[in-house]
């Protein structure tokens, strides 16, 4: 198995990663409902932090990996899109379905489809811009503009999705060389020290009792925790360290605009675990959301096959 892992081209090495850190996602997000109700955004981040620091310090002793950048200007865009990514989708997660707030998220591959050929000038090609357009038109499926229940909260993960795939086209381009192990400590000191800025900021300057019940997870700063909490971040932690390493590697051996595609699959995951854990089914609209996007993987497929 290890054996064809190796000798597969990177597309495909980069998309059985993708594949499998998104799914291991999909696992842990819907683990976040567990203690959103105790904390709000910037302590889950500092303590989710506090985890996956520990834990990548401890493997990258043992596997013999720097945690030290090389290339610091592009680390450190790197990570400065990442975060904001990632603060900004698990604000409004507690808010709206995470399908919802996950279909925002992925139109990451839109916007790498652009941000590539705008700024790289890469060729797209017909079938991939066919492919992202059914993808897109699956998102729209989920997300069910103007319907009662949008509002501009749903609206978030989409600037979400095009800062994280800014964070992953840099990642692509200009951190091929650099050890996983120092991206993922980048990513996890920034996000928690952001996060613990945010805890301050609300608990030094509280918000409105009306904003703040609209947004609870959004606006609360620090909480009085149980033994409860710190088992259920540690789960989380280890999962989302074990999905961003997997993910990351995959970025950095296949061509971004390929491979963003199969994070469509988070969809897939975090709807499955989302009715093991909460009995949450999607309607035959989103059903059908989810086939479309299923729909625009296979083509990017197919389109990749005839690119040189």
């Amino acid at each position: 198995m290890f054996a064809w892992f190796d000798k597969t081209s990177p597309e495909n090495r980069g998309a059985l990663l993708l594949v499998l850190g998104i799914s291991i996602f999909g696992f842990s997000d819907n683990l976040t409902l567990l203690v959103s109700d105790q904390v709000g955004v910037g302590q889950f981040h500092f303590s989710r932090s506090l985890f996956a620091i520990l834990l990548i310090a401890a493997v990258s002793r043992f596997l013999g990996y720097s945690i030290m950048p090389v290339r610091w200007k592009p680390m450190i865009a790197r990570t400065a899109f990442m975060v904001i990514a990632i603060l900004v989708y698990f604000s409004v997660m507690p808010m709206m379905p995470i399908a919802e707030a996950g279909a925002g998220l992925f139109t990451s591959p839109i916007f790498v489809l652009l941000f590539s050929s705008l700024f790289f000038k890469e060729r797209i090609g017909w079938r991939r811009a066919l492919a992202v357009a059914i993808g897109t038109a699956g998102v729209l499926l989920i997300l069910k503009p103007g319907q009662a229940g949008f509002s501009l909260f749903h609206m978030l993960p989409v600037l979400s999705g095009a800062s994280y795939a800014l964070g992953s086209i840099i990642t692509y381009r200009y951190l091929g060389g650099e050890s996983p192990m120092a991206i993922l400590m980048s990513f996890f000191v920034a996000i928690g020290f952001c996060g613990g800025l945010v805890a301050c900021s609300f608990a030094l300057f509280p918000v409105p009792d009306a904003l703040r019940t609209q947004a609870p997870f959004l606006y609360t700063g620090w909480q009085f925790v149980d033994t409860g909490f710190w088992v259920w971040m540690l789960v989380i932690a280890v999962g989302a360290s074990l999905a961003l390493s997997l993910m990351t590697r995959a970025y950095q051996i296949a061509k971004t605009s390929y491979a963003a595609i199969y994070e469509y699959a988070y969809l897939l995951s975090v709807g499955i675990f989302g009715w093991m854990f909460w009995d949450i089914m999607p309607d035959l609209i989103s059903i059908a959301g989810i086939i479309f996007i299923m729909i625009a993987g296979i083509v990017i497929v197919l389109a990749q096959q005839d690119l040189p």
